[in-house]
């Protein structure tokens, strides 16, 4: 049976996000949908409609926010700061803190005549040009200025936005508890002590207002959380924390930090480890899978690896040296990018070039039909990346003829990746709250905040 050309595609497509922890969303994404929805199934079954209505609004809340803000307000930053400063937001500003590197892009990019290259010489031969719309600021000043203002105003509006969420959830539960116990208690109040009930009452909310914590602080980081979505959600990450441990109320505490724990561990620490564990074992067994899927399923693969592996041999891009402690670490020999840039214009449909494209080292243009055109030098050349992926390919061709087995267990160290991390937040974490709230509160399941906010209320009901 023949799939679809469409489907396979799409397939490979998000197989290739799902199996990318470096910079991509999409394994977190689903770890996280399915986190969430084994959570608040867990916790509606053991700790009640109250505890799974928290966790619902939570969760998936504080999910969307997380996954989506970000990229969201991003996209809308450039469409509407860049678009009227006329500048391109695809420009990558780290080439700026190179000077021999950034002339050495110019170089090469001058020496490239292909049209759809011509927007792109503007852009670098504009940078040290007083800017057309705001003329105090170079456009290299201004690409810098925008850049970060871009990074700081969309973590910070999702971060206010996560923060006043999870204030949110606890308010609906607080309402609820008032709202039920009032109307449980109205007959007793209006017959007998309805005016001080009502004062009670007043009185209650007028405390929790007085209770509010402050608001969480928010500051930028570093470089990489810049440029990498997964590190520019764990600020959010981190966000969520603080704000979930500060607004923890009386009972819980103890498992926000064990649920908070469970989510920085699984989620972000050990994603890529757990993912190179897979590859070493792979490498063990003669199955390399550390190359992406969209290599691994592409077509033709065992001649254009064939022959990625011989230019790479032909030309010595790796060179090994040896550090101070006497470790061999690979190096691009010199020059190398240059030589990668001059077969780029010599043949972009050359497999090299193709395979470090699908890999993540390179990026290539494409006109609206999808034809390759040229190398992308808007974003800037990742050496270690263009070396790993070089190693690779040299490693896979040597065991090209186990391609289906490196295929099947490509696709089973992906999916088991993200259930290891799916299971461990969305169901152990779950089932350690509750044997912790058996043990810490007589067998009783149910949230201790929420049990506490109760009887709270019917209390000052009742003294009212």
């Amino acid at each position: 049976m023949n799939i679809p050309a469409i489907i396979q595609n799409n397939s490979i497509k998000l197989l290739s996000g799902l199996a990318n922890n470096n910079d991509s969303l999409a394994p977190m994404v689903l770890k996280d949908t399915i986190s969430n929805t084994a959570i608040v199934a867990t916790y509606k079954k053991e700790g009640g409609k109250d505890d799974a209505r928290e966790k619902a609004i939570e969760e998936y809340g504080t999910g969307v926010v997380w996954l989506f803000g970000i990229p969201t307000l991003k996209k809308l930053f450039d469409k509407s700061v860049y678009g009227f400063f006329k500048l391109n937001p695809d420009f990558d500003i780290r080439a700026l803190k190179d000077k021999k590197y950034l002339d050495n892009i110019k170089q090469n990019l001058l020496k490239d005549n292909n049209p759809i290259l011509e927007k792109q010489k503007e852009i670098f031969n504009t940078l040290n040009d007083k800017n057309e719309v705001l003329k105090k600021f170079t456009n290299a000043q201004l690409y810098k200025s925008l850049f970060i203002s871009k990074f700081v105003l969309s973590t910070t509006i999702c971060a206010a936005a996560l923060a006043a969420l999870v204030k949110y959830k606890q308010k609906t539960t607080q309402k609820r508890i008032e709202k039920e116990c009032y109307e449980n208690m109205a007959s007793e109040m209006l017959l007998n002590k309805s005016m001080k009930a009502s004062s009670t009452f007043k009185n209650f909310k007028e405390e929790n207002k007085t209770n509010k914590k402050s608001d969480i602080s928010f500051k930028g980081l570093g470089e990489l959380f810049m440029y990498n979505p997964i590190a520019n959600n764990s600020i959010l990450d981190g966000v969520i924390s603080i704000t979930r441990l500060k607004e923890a109320r009386k009972g819980e505490r103890i498992e926000v930090g064990l649920k908070e724990g469970f989510q920085i561990v699984f989620i972000y620490l050990l994603a890529k480890p757990i993912q190179m564990i897979f590859e070493k074992l792979g490498e063990k067994f003669k199955l390399p899978i550390s190359l992406d899927p969209s290599v691994l399923f592409s077509k033709n693969l065992k001649e254009n690896i064939s022959e990625a592996s011989k230019i790479i041999n032909d030309n010595n891009f790796i060179i090994q040296t040896k550090n101070n402690k006497g470790k061999i670490k690979n190096t691009l020999k010199d020059g190398g990018l240059d030589k990668i840039l001059e077969l780029a214009k010599d043949n972009i449909n050359n497999p090299l070039l193709d395979i470090l494209d699908k890999n993540g080292a390179i990026q290539i243009l494409k006109d609206k039909k999808g034809n390759k055109q040229a190398i992308n030098y808007l974003k800037t050349f990742d050496e270690s990346t263009i070396i790993n992926t070089m190693l690779n390919i040299n490693k896979l061709n040597k065991n090209i003829n186990n391609i289906k087995s490196i295929k099947t267990f490509k696709i089973f160290a992906v999916f088991a990746n993200i259930a290891i991390a799916a299971w461990a937040t969305g169901v152990l974490q779950p089932k350690l709250t509750i044997i912790m709230r058996k043990i810490m509160h007589n067998g009783d399941n149910r949230n201790p905040a929420i049990v506490e906010q109760e009887k709270l209320m019917k209390l000052k009901t009742h003294q009212g």
